[in-house]
Parts: C-alpha cells; sequence; structure tokens
C-alpha cells in the first residue's frame, strides 16, 4: 500500500499499517518528514467529554468528533509504544487533555519503526495523479527528481495536510485575499491529496471554507517557521480587535481560541487588524499562551509595528500611521468600554462581547498590527468512520442538515482510497479540536483499514 504524505497522520498510517502485515511505500513531496506537526509545540489534545466537543464545536460531525474523543487514549498508549517522547498527561484549555511530545524526536522514532518494520519512506516523492481501474484504487504517478513514477498499490491513504498551500483553492474557499494570508505550516501542502480524490469521484464535507489559524505580527516583522509559535498572538480573545477601518468586526471571545478571530480577520480588508490591551489584560494569563505583554515584545523585537501610549487618544492618533482613522478608533474604543460600564449596554454591544470582557482602563494601553495566518484547513473528503473515502456519485449529501428517510441512506466507499489528517474533513467546524490528535487518530485508523485491505 501506498501511503501520500510524511506528515504526523502519514507517519502513524505507515507505521499502523506495517502492523497489520502490510508492504508499505511511504512518500512525502517535501525535503523532510514530519509536515506542519514539526513547526508545533508538540502538544497532542482533544476535549475529554463528547458532549462538550460538540457544543463548543456544533458544525463538526459528532459521529466522527465521538469517535476522537473516545480513541484518543488508545492512541496515546499506542504512539508511546512506538517509542515517541510523551509526557504525563494534563487538564488542557479547561475541557480538554492533552500529552506534549517533542515533534523533531516523535518524527524519527516513527521513521526507525517504520525501517524497522519493513517498509519504505522517501521524500522529494510527490503525487499528481491516483490511478483507478474499474472503479478501484490500483496506485499513483508521482514525480521525483528524474520525472514521472507508476506507483501500483492495493490502497493508497491520502494524508498530504490539506489545502492551506493552494492560492487558487484558499481564494475559492476561504478569502478572496489569499495573497496576503500568512502560511502558517509546511510550504508543502497544496491540496494535492483533495484534488486527486476528487478526479477519482470523491465527495468532500461541507465548511471547505473553514481553517485553522493564528493571527501573527504584520510585516516589516521578520521571523522564521520555527518562530510561528512565539509570534502567534494568541491572547486576541481578551484584546479589542480593531480593523484598518477603525472598528470592531467580531466576537474577540467567541470560539475554542483566537483561531475563531484569526478568521473573521481573514476577510477585513488586507487580511489585518490591531490587537489593543491595556496594562491589566497585559498581566493576565490566558491557557494555551503567553501573557500578551510578552508576546507585544516579542513581536517588537521582530520589528512589528507596536505602540504603547498612557492615553487612548494617543494611541488613536498614532495608530493613523497606520492608515487607521483615529477618531473612528478612539470612538470604538470608548464606545467599547462605554458599554462594558454597564451590564445592559454590555448585553447590546455591537459586535457583542460574550466572555472576557475586559475594559480598555488601566495605562499603558498597547497595540499590535497583525495579518491573518492559515495552518491547515478543516473542511476535507467525505469518509466514513474507517477512514475509506466515499464516492460522490454513490452517496447521499454530505450536509449536516440533510433530511433523508432511513431508506434513503445511501454510501459507497472508493475501493482502495483512505484519508487520514488535514485531508479528512468533518471533524472541526469553526471551532477547534485539536490537529495532531485529529492526525494520530485518523492515521492510525486509516492505516490498519488500508493494510486489512491489502491483505
Amino acid at each position: 500500500m501506498l501511503v501520500v504524505g510524511g506528515g504526523m497522520a502519514g507517519l502513524c498510517a505507515a507505521v499502523s499499517a506495517l502492523e497489520q502485515g502490510a508492504e508499505v511505500l511511504l512518500i512525502e513531496k517535501g525535503t523532510r518528514f514530519g509536515g506542519s506537526m514539526a513547526l508545533s509545540n508538540g502538544t497532542i489534545w482533544s476535549f475529554a467529554d463528547a458532549a462538550v466537543l460538540k457544543q463548543h464545536v456544533p458544525e463538526g460531525d459528532p459521529t466522527l468528533q465521538e469517535m476522537l474523543v473516545d480513541r484518543l487514549p488508545e492512541a496515546f498508549d499506542w504512539l508511546a509504544q512506538q517509542g515517541a517522547p510523551l509526557e504525563p498527561e494534563f487538564a488542557f484549555l479547561q475541557y480538554g487533555r492533552a500529552r506534549r511530545t517533542a515533534p523533531v524526536q516523535m518524527t524519527a522514532a516513527l521513521l526507525e519503526r517504520i525501517a524497522s518494520l519493513g517498509g519504505e519512506a522517501l521524500t522529494g516523492v510527490a503525487m499528481q495523479d491516483l490511478r483507478v481501474r474499474d472503479g478501484v484504487i490500483t496506485g499513483a504517478v508521482a514525480f521525483d527528481a528524474e520525472g514521472p513514477v507508476e506507483i501500483e498499490a492495493g490502497a493508497v491513504v491520502i494524508a498530504t495536510g490539506g489545502f492551506q498551500g493552494n492560492p487558487e483553492l484558499v481564494a475559492r474557499y476561504i478569502t478572496p485575499l489569499a495573497d496576503t494570508l500568512y502560511l502558517r505550516s509546511n510550504p508543502w501542502s497544496t491540496g494535492d491529496g483533495l484534488l486527486a480524490a476528487q478526479a477519482a469521484g470523491a465527495a468532500t464535507t461541507p465548511l471547505l471554507q473553514a481553517f485553522y489559524g493564528h493571527a501573527m505580527c504584520a510585516p516589516p516583522a521578520r521571523f522564521n517557521r520555527f518562530e510561528f509559535q512565539a509570534m502567534s498572538h494568541k491572547y486576541g480573545q481578551m484584546a479589542v480587535a480593531l480593523n484598518m477601518s477603525g472598528q470592531r468586526f467580531a466576537d474577540e471571545s467567541a470560539g475554542t481560541g483566537e483561531e475563531l478571530l484569526n478568521s473573521r480577520i481573514a476577510l477585513q480588508p488586507g487580511c489585518r487588524a490591531v490587537y489593543v490591551f491595556d496594562a491589566l489584560v497585559g498581566e493576565r494569563p490566558l491557557e494555551g499562551g503567553p501573557l500578551a505583554r510578552v508576546v507585544a515584545d516579542r513581536a517588537r523585537q521582530a520589528g512589528a509595528l507596536v505602540l504603547q501610549t498612557d492615553s487612548l487618544e494617543d494611541l488613536a492618533r498614532q495608530m493613523g500611521q497606520w492608515g487607521l482613522p483615529p477618531s473612528v478608533a478612539l470612538r470604538t474604543m470608548q464606545t467599547y468600554n462605554e458599554a462594558l460600564a454597564s451590564q445592559q449596554d454590555a448585553e447590546a454591544l455591537l459586535p457583542p462581547r460574550q466572555t472576557h470582557r475586559y475594559p480598555l482602563a488601566a495605562p499603558p494601553f498597547t497595540a499590535v498590527l497583525l495579518q491573518a495566518s492559515i495552518t491547515f484547513t478543516c473542511g476535507g473528503l467525505f469518509t466514513d468512520m474507517d477512514m475509506r473515502v466515499l464516492r460522490r456519485s454513490s452517496s447521499i449529501s454530505s450536509l449536516a442538515l440533510v433530511t433523508a428517510d432511513v431508506s434513503e441512506l445511501q454510501t459507497q466507499p472508493i475501493a482502495g482510497l483512505y484519508a487520514a489528517g488535514c485531508d479528512v474533513g468533518g471533524f472541526n467546524g469553526r471551532g477547534y479540536v485539536g490537529g495532531l490528535s485529529q492526525a494520530l487518530v485518523t492515521g492510525r485508523i486509516a492505516g490498519v483499514e488500508a493494510g486489512r485491505h491489502t491483505r
């Protein structure tokens, strides 16, 4: 069998298939293994309770979400058995559970395991098309440095990491301002798996416009891929977010984290916004990220545009240098403060502010110019619980609100085609369930089922 993609999902799929006795070839388009996981902080987490997950991420497929919650503990144990370094489990974001790993060491451990089980893993080999005969997957066409390569396989696992690196797909589904988004991931996930599977007849999930990312320091800030975490402003839920017109445009506190606010920024002019916070918020810890004051200091050191003043009037005036209308920005901040001073007015605030209702009250006040980023896409291929990719022409609609009688339910997998990681849609919606946990659980399932299929 063939595994396409050498990130966390692909590595887990390859090991799992080898454990089933399958002959496995893993190909990676890039120059290294590990994908975007290698750039993460190594926290593998998801919700501890499926009902709570559904409450926070209502747009996702509840069956897939429940499977993720149920299978994550056993998947942790399996990963540890492969030699991956894992810290003890700890509570995460009030409603989750997590274990932390070292991405580089985990990648090396999984590659060593693949080699010890007789598998082969190659970099610099990029899949372009799937081979199909009589509706059955028979392999793929890939390209290496020498040209096209025909790969025969009894099953293929698509684990190419989403389509966030494809400007045409991002512009079509996510934002027409794709050219102004930071790519906060590896540079190789350009939708190759999605496009090849669609050409073979695959169905897709809703919410292809949903994605995960965090706002990062806007140019002229300079940073490299290993500084993505340090340059991410995850405190945004506690700040006041202004667009380049000087107005609030979203409930900053909504969602499971700052990633939802980041997705709203992607629809604002230039994919830009300003986060404003006062001295009290600057010292207020937010689980999942460092203090806002610390992140702003890092941003300043990286050359980002950061302001700090003792009055909102002076802050608004200086933000005029960034293109924000000072009078509008000042009035927006004052209106926000006035609304929070009254419970009744706070309830009527537009856009609303459901939680983290912190006024801009204590000087000094800080403003940071930010740019939206995209780490991975949340919509993708429509699969069943065994990660088999479903055939579009032979399956019912994947819309969540489809009203079909039991007699009308119909799905059919594309024989020999499986998906894992970010190429599988349905787990996330406009919230976030944990990218590394999704890769771990779906990679294991896809590898086991594809391995059994080839046998």
